[in-house]
C-alpha cells in the first residue's frame, strides 16, 4: 500500500513538473516580438523624439547627437525632396543640421524593433533594415512612447 500511494506521489510530482514546463515555454512564445513582416514599416505620424547621427554604437546601446529645434517638414516640401537624388537629399539634411544644437542621448534600442530604411524610390517607401545597419555616422530618426522605443528609421550616412 505504501508502494503505490509513494508511486501516486512521484507521479503527481512529475505531471506537475511537466505541466508548469509546458505551460511556462508557452508564455515565452506568445510574448515574442513579432516579424518584421507583421509590424508596419510606415513611421508614426508625428515628429519622431529623436534625430540626429549617431556618434557611437556598442551592441544595442547607441549614442547619438540629438538635434534640438528639429521641425516638421510640410507635405509641400516633402513632395520637393523626394524629387531629390538620395545624395542631394544628404547634403541637404547635413546644411540643416549644422545650423541646429545637439545633445547628446544614449538609447538602448531593444531586441525585434522595427528598423526601416527609405528605399530610395520617389514614393518615399520604407524598407525593412537591420540592426547591423545602424552604425557610427548614421542619421536616424526615433519615435518613442513613454521611455520605451517605438519605431527606428535610418535616413543616410553623414557626409560631414
Amino acid at each position: 500500500m505504501k508502494n503505490i500511494i509513494f508511486g501516486l506521489i512521484i507521479a503527481g510530482i512529475v505531471g506537475g513538473g511537466i505541466f508548469y514546463y509546458i505551460n511556462s515555454t508557452k508564455k515565452d512564445a506568445e510574448v515574442a516580438v513579432p516579424s518584421i513582416s507583421n509590424q508596419s514599416l510606415v513611421s508614426p505620424d508625428r515628429l519622431a523624439e529623436i534625430n540626429g547621427y549617431v556618434t557611437s554604437i556598442q551592441g544595442n546601446e547607441v549614442t547619438i547627437a540629438n538635434e534640438i529645434g528639429v521641425k516638421e517638414v510640410t507635405a509641400e516640401e516633402r513632395a520637393r525632396r523626394q524629387k531629390l537624388t538620395q545624395e542631394e537629399r544628404q547634403a541637404l539634411k547635413a546644411q540643416e543640421s549644422a545650423n541646429l544644437t545637439k545633445e547628446s542621448v544614449n538609447i538602448t534600442i531593444p531586441v525585434g524593433i522595427t528598423i526601416v530604411k527609405g528605399s530610395g524610390a520617389a514614393d518615399g517607401t520604407n524598407i525593412k533594415a537591420e540592426m547591423s545597419e545602424l552604425t557610427k555616422g548614421v542619421y536616424v530618426s526615433i519615435w518613442k512612447t513613454g521611455n520605451s522605443v517605438e519605431f527606428v528609421k535610418l535616413k543616410g550616412v553623414s557626409t560631414q
